[in-house]
């Protein structure tokens, strides 16, 4: 009896070691799941779209996406085709493009009502390939910002990015047209100035340290880039350099960007860490070459796309990536 006690004693600790053993390879590897939700909902809509942190485009079609339930719905009271879509800061009111008659229209939708109506609001005076970059044929999103809308457009390989800014403003109702600002749109985009990135973030030996209150944590050093620079590709490595710094919704996480090579641009992937250092996460589906950064959700998780157009949706605390919809051309969190 005691010899049979032994044995299952030792065949639980070897489970469980196992179990462990399977957890840290996980952690240490960023094994991706890459489980595909596919249920979708046309009509009659059963989730309310405010029910739903994430809206994604597919074919000029927009979807709103719940996660509770992993379903998405499709936004059917617009019959044209969506281009680019923002929300105000409460998640209520949509603003979008559509192409019509070859141009780019501005409309508007209060998702909150019971029966939603969509208003015209003005021409663009844009056709939508004023609006998709040159160097991966990427849509120009939509941005809200103090009550205007902005759409950048005239891509120029000069600044490997679009030059032109148009405005609109809800309140007059007109346009204006303004030279590209980097830093205006770094601002839209949630990333740190350069003075907050500086004051926080240190590069020491190729590793990034975030300080504060004079204790200083280092975010890398459970990460390996090197299994990512490709052999092919020796003479464009560079020495490891980390840019674009957001924080999560609560301030407990940063996602910041790696480049590990340069050709006419930067490229490398973006990462997520906490900022004790805990739970450090690559991305590898990810280039910061793209013009479509990752977005935070409000529950602290990453929304991206890859090259191929692949949504994913990344949460460093499960050390997961779940893929979510494929040929995605746009994405936002409401």
């Amino acid at each position: 009896m005691k010899q049979i006690i032994c044995l299952l004693a030792m065949l639980v600790t070897f489970a469980a070691c196992t179990g462990d053993n399977q957890k840290n390879e996980n952690a240490e590897n960023q094994i991706a799941d890459t489980t595909l939700a596919e249920d979708i909902i046309d009509e009659p809509a059963v989730i309310a779209y405010t029910q739903c942190p994430l809206a994604y485009l597919i074919n000029g079609e927009l979807f709103f996406h719940s996660f509770d339930d992993n379903q998405k719905v499709k936004f059917t009271e617009e019959p044209e085709a969506i281009f680019n879509f923002t929300f105000d800061p409460e998640g209520n009111i949509m603003y979008y493009s559509v192409e019509r008659d070859s141009m780019l229209w501005l409309k508007s939708a209060d998702i909150s009502d019971l029966e939603i109506t969509p208003q015209w609001l003005m021409n663009w005076n844009l056709k939508k390939d004023d609006c998709t970059s040159d160097t991966y044929l990427e849509t120009s999103p939509l941005f809200l910002n103090n009550g205007k809308l902005i759409i950048r457009h005239n891509f120029n390989w000069d600044y490997y990015d679009f030059k032109t800014m148009a405005i609109y403003s809800i309140v007059n109702k007109n346009i204006t047209q303004k030279e590209y600002d980097y830093s205006f749109i770094r601002k839209l985009s949630g990333e740190l100035s350069y003075n907050k990135a500086e004051q926080y973030f240190k590069t020491i030996d190729e590793n990034l340290y975030y300080t504060r209150n004079n204790v200083k944590v280092c975010l890398t050093d459970k990460l390996n880039f090197e299994v990512l620079r490709k052999k092919e590709d020796e003479d464009y490595w560079v020495e490891t350099e980390f840019i674009s710094f957001t924080l999560s919704p609560d301030e407990t996480k940063i996602l910041y960007g790696t480049i590990i090579e340069m050709g006419d641009l930067g490229h490398g992937p973006y990462c997520i860490a906490n900022k004790d250092g805990s739970n450090q996460m690559i991305l590898e589906q990810t280039d910061i070459g793209s013009n479509k950064n990752p977005v935070w959700l409000k529950n602290n998780s990453i929304i991206f796309t890859d090259y191929e157009k692949n949504l994913f949706v990344a949460n460093n605390d499960e050390l997961s990536i779940q893929k979510i919809a494929e040929n995605v051309s746009l994405y936002g969190a409401r």
